[in-house]
């Protein structure tokens, strides 16, 4: 099974306002790339009110493509793909988002959070965010980082499915009673 975990970052608080897309692929026992877009906002919420979380400005994407531009090799990547990221609700609202601000088919992948999935893996954390998940399991992470995210995301899934020694997506999530979910 393909798994293709994302992580936006948004330029400000609304969700068709995304200035960059990290990317890390995993199939068949490997990870097959990890990577970072930027783009430039839809031009209604081209604002930048979250430079101070991410540290993405308008000057850094401003000669970027739209996300328009990166959705045919986007559909390539995540065909037949199972969506993973963390506090997958927001991300996969925002690849909504950015869907209808374009006007283009959304996405129909099933996902899966990783949020759950620690909760259900390492239910003595204090909190499961991802930094702290990250840091408990010794993940290297530059925190708001959409390369970096996407990376600790996969990361996750795949050392939790080490703990229960299970190496199969979807016998994994059955073990650990975890529904699949899917985008409408």
């Amino acid at each position: 099974m393909r798994v293709v975990a994302i992580d936006f970052e948004t330029a400000n608080a609304n969700s068709a306002s995304a200035c960059s897309l990290g990317i890390a692929i995993y199939e068949e026992g490997e990870i097959l790339d990890n990577f970072e877009w930027y783009f430039k906002p839809y031009y209604r919420y081209n604002y930048f009110t979250n430079t101070h979380i991410h540290g993405i400005s308008e000057e850094d994407v401003m000669n970027e493509k739209e996300f328009v531009y990166y959705y045919d090799e986007l559909q390539v990547i995540m065909k037949d793909a199972l969506i993973v990221a963390h506090n997958a609700l927001f991300d996969i609202g925002v690849l909504n988002a950015m869907c209808d601000v374009y006007g283009l088919n959304h996405f129909t992948n099933s996902f899966i959070d990783t949020v759950s999935i620690s909760r259900r893996v390492y239910p003595e954390l204090y909190n499961h965010k991802l930094n702290t998940v990250c840091e408990y399991l010794n993940i290297d992470l530059s925190h708001h980082n959409g390369k970096s995210d996407a990376f600790g995301c996969l990361m996750i899934m795949l050392k939790a499915m080490e703990a229960y020694d299970t190496y199969d997506v979807e016998e994994f999530l059955k073990k650990i009673r975890i529904n699949i979910k899917h985008n409408m």
